[in-house]
């Protein structure tokens, strides 16, 4: 099963190896017509009319591995090793400046496939089908299309969500950036403070992270099979590991897999010798580059060699990283530094960094007001498209309804219906064969910010388009229909799960986070489903994906409702993620159920291993986030994991208990002024022409420098650089590469993450400070580097 035979591969005689060509000299098609989007099985045709036999459905279906088979335990015991490895990677990014997490789509993968690959290639050369036969069959039997998407699954659905937004929102050091008093201080309060420690965090998430699972479980049929919604990154998906499974993807993911292990271990290598001169304050060394000079580099102009981010910035669409620049511009260009020469007057002078009296203040609530602007457009854009859509689909059920039983082709009426409803956009189809593999991996998800919300996606002329199409023939739909209904997930399950769930969370929260009382988590628990629906709906037909907006109203209403004197700040917090968790997580496991559609995994094996691996994430996320906490470094201003989101978070549940008076001189002005700003310019950008509006940058992802910084757009920016360059000197290698050189800068950082983690744990400094010296005596040009031991406040006079 999977790839094509080669010399010494050991396919050849196993139970289910059914390879792609085997079965297309078995079963010839007409010339043009799109191939079935699986290495594994297809439908038995006569040769000599081209029809589908009676039965062959059922006998195609029998042939292919039962939904225990895909959940193997080499991919449990593999997919937990890459699963955590991506879990680090995902940390690091949600924790650093940007808070920009990239689709991990595309190196889940390719490393997967790659490694579950070696493994079998490892048993063929100790010939352990002859020597081990249940060891060989337990770990080492072939590799197929179905066992690789339950895998993917199992990798990606491990990543806890929250550590980089509302979680470390709820800690000491996020209660300190917003002005909190210090431990020692007698106006310190505890009740406002639940620092993301494993005790608070893990049982948290146990509770809510597969909550979505168990929601929209019984719409599985109405979304995927009858409204046949696209779910673009899901499809993309699918037919990215469909071309793996044939004689040309194999080869040519093992190339890309090539490419992306020597690009990770330069950026390991890179990683381990910036570390060395970082000082033992962390404040020296390359992110301390002085790129433009000390006159720039005081408003965080500079470029500071995150080759990480650089690496973010080749995966992300090239308007995201364009409008990240344009928004440092503004605000680190123009408005800081004139909002600087009114301290005294529109606020006081001598504040504090982060107080939110001052110029913090604007820097964090217009950030706000952006990410609410677009949001809130988006939302209502997806609403009204998802009505739109709704009201054309029930015209055409009218419609066939009226038709005859039987059309003269002699299709039912409702094959009819399904062939109307199907997207007629083409291009992809040829991908499922390997011919087309580049273009689907340039397909990747819109990155995501540290809250989960997106900040740019593919232009679309038309509302029912979808980012990708995928094109398949009546015979293989049914098909595949026939697969997804006969694998049923029990009806029992759903809401068994999601009431079971409810009672546990309205008795244990409140135990965890004690502000959050159990009437705040009941009420969460029944609205949350009227969020999940139109998000799961708009997410399955733009791509887009809601469920930090939906969380980040709750978190208002809920501050609000609980106020000060409930403790308001925690209370947001703890529900915002109930509905994050839960919305996300729903609208996820219907996007992997379209990936195991194409790919023809049983739906039952995709919802289990969804459930375990949000279960196994639920705990090891929290300990893998410890790796970051024990350093100290979390969420501290200026150091490497600054979190900006968490503070973001916290300043909208202050927000909601306190109101906006506190809040500078016009601050509320500029929060109208830029709130308005995001809807106008995402309205602009849908009713221009697409051939112009794909330039009109997106306010959420100009918004991000405003509170981080110039260097890590510029980071992005070099990004888009690279891949523009690229794609000029040779555009199909860039196609076809450049997303996965991305991805090794990527894990080799995060690898990196892991080992410099430890050393910071056990008192392991970086020995040696690089700094920089401004022109003087000893110092003839604009400025020049210098070394010395200890920290940056040891730098020669």
């Amino acid at each position: 099963m999977g790839t094509a035979p080669e010399p010494g591969d050991g396919l050849s005689g196993a139970s289910h190896a059914v390879t792609a060509d085997s079965v297309q000299k078995r079963h010839p098609r007409a010339q043009g017509e799109a191939p079935v989007a699986d290495a594994h099985a297809t439908l038995v045709k006569d040769p000599s009319t081209g029809e589908t036999k009676g039965d062959d459905i059922d006998a195609t279906l029998d042939e292919l591995p039962k939904w225990t088979s895909q959940l193997s335990l080499r991919g449990y015991i593999v997919g937990t090793a890459l699963g955590a490895l991506f879990t680090i990677i995902s940390l690091k990014l949600t924790l650093g400046t940007a808070g920009i997490i990239p689709s991990l789509n595309i190196p889940g993968g390719l490393i997967s496939f790659a490694a579950i690959k070696s493994i079998t290639t490892a048993g063929t050369s100790l010939r352990l089908s002859q020597r081990a036969p249940r060891l060989h069959s337990l770990l080492f039997q072939p590799f197929g299309l179905q066992e690789n998407a339950v895998m993917q699954t199992y990798i990606l659905s491990m990543g806890a969500g929250g550590f980089g937004s509302y979680l470390t929102g709820m800690g000491y050091q996020a209660y300190r950036n917003l002005g909190g008093a210090p431990r020692d201080s007698p106006d310190f309060d505890p009740s406002a403070v639940y620092d993301p420690v494993p005790t608070h965090t893990m049982p948290y998430l146990v509770l809510t992270t597969v909550l979505g699972a168990f929601m929209l479980t019984q719409l599985r049929r109405l979304m995927i099979i009858e409204w046949r919604l696209p779910f673009p990154s899901g499809t993309a998906s699918g037919i990215m590991l469909t071309s793996f499974h044939t004689a040309n993807g194999a080869s040519e993911a093992i190339r890309k897999v090539k490419v992306l292990s020597f690009t990770g271990l330069c950026s390991f290598a890179f990683s381990v010798f910036k570390w060395f001169f970082q000082g033992t304050d962390y404040g020296c060394g390359f992110t301390a580059w002085p790129t433009f000079g000390f006159a720039a580099m005081k408003y965080t102009w500079n470029f500071d060699w995150q080759l990480n981010y650089v690496g973010a910035g080749m995966i992300c669409p090239h308007i995201v990283n364009w409008s990240m620049l344009f928004g440092a511009i503004l605000s680190w260009g123009f408005m800081w530094p004139m909002l600087q020469k009114r301290e005294g007057d529109w606020y006081p002078a001598g504040l504090g960094p982060h107080d939110f009296q001052g110029i913090f203040g604007y820097k964090v609530f217009l950030v706000i007001s952006i990410l609410m602007g677009e949001g809130l457009y988006m939302v209502l854009r997806v609403l009204v498209s998802s009505g739109k859509d709704t009201a054309k689909r029930v015209r055409e059920v009218r419609a066939a309804r009226r038709l005859p039983k039987f059309h003269a082709s002699g299709e039912s009426r409702a094959e009819l219906l399904e062939d109307s409803l199907q997207p007629t956009s083409s291009g992809i189809g040829a991908a499922a064969a390997g011919a087309a593999a580049p273009d689907v991996l340039s397909q990747h998800v819109p990155p995501v910010m540290a809250d989960g919300l997106p900040v740019d996606k593919e232009d679309q002329s038309d509302e029912n388009e979808a980012l990708i199409s995928f094109k398949e023939t009546p015979q293989e739909r049914r098909l595949r229909t026939a697969l997804f209904l006969r694998e049923t997930i029990p009806w029992w399950m759903g809401p068994t799960g999601y009431v079971t769930l409810a009672v546990l969370s309205t008795i244990f929260i409140p135990m965890v986070y004690t502000p959050v009382k159990w009437y705040y988590v009941l009420v969460a628990y029944i609205v949350t489903p009227l969020f999940a629906l139109p998000n799961s709906y708009g997410c399955g037909l733009t791509d887009w994906d809601m469920s930090s907006m939906y969380a980040k109203l709750a978190l208002f209403i809920f501050a609000a409702w609980a106020g000060v004197e409930g403790n308001g700040v925690i209370v947001g917090l703890g529900i915002c993620g109930v509905v994050l968790s839960a919305t996300s997580s729903a609208a996820t496991l219907m996007g992997d159920l379209r990936t195991g559609y194409i790919c023809l995994a049983s739906p039952r094996a995709m919802f289990a291993a969804q459930l375990v691996g949000q279960l196994v994430g639920a705990v090891l996320t929290p300990l893998a986030f410890m790796l970051f906490y024990k350093t100290g470094q979390v969420n501290v201003p200026g150091g490497p994991y600054p979190a900006p989101f968490a503070d973001i978070y916290r300043g909208m549940a202050e927000i909601g208990t306190k109101g906006f008076g506190a809040l500078p001189k016009y601050c509320t002005v500029l929060m109208g002024t830029f709130f308005a700003a995001g809807i106008l310019i995402s309205l602009i950008r849908d009713l221009m022409p697409k051939k112009w509006g794909k330039w009109i940058p997106s306010p959420m992802a100009m918004s991000i420098p405003f509170y981080i910084g110039a260097a890590s757009a510029i980071d992005f920016w070099l990004g888009s650089m690279v891949m523009h360059i690229w794609e000029f000197i040779s555009p199909a290698a860039a196609e076809a590469l450049g997303p996965t050189v991305g991805a090794g800068l990527l894990v080799g950082d995060g690898l990196w993450s892991i080992p410099s983690s430890i050393l910071a744990i056990v008192g392991r400094a970086p020995p040696v400070c690089m700094g920089f010296l401004p022109r003087g005596p000893k110092c003839g040009l604009p400025y020049c580097m210098a070394f010395w031991r200890g920290g940056s406040g040891g730098a020669p006079h």
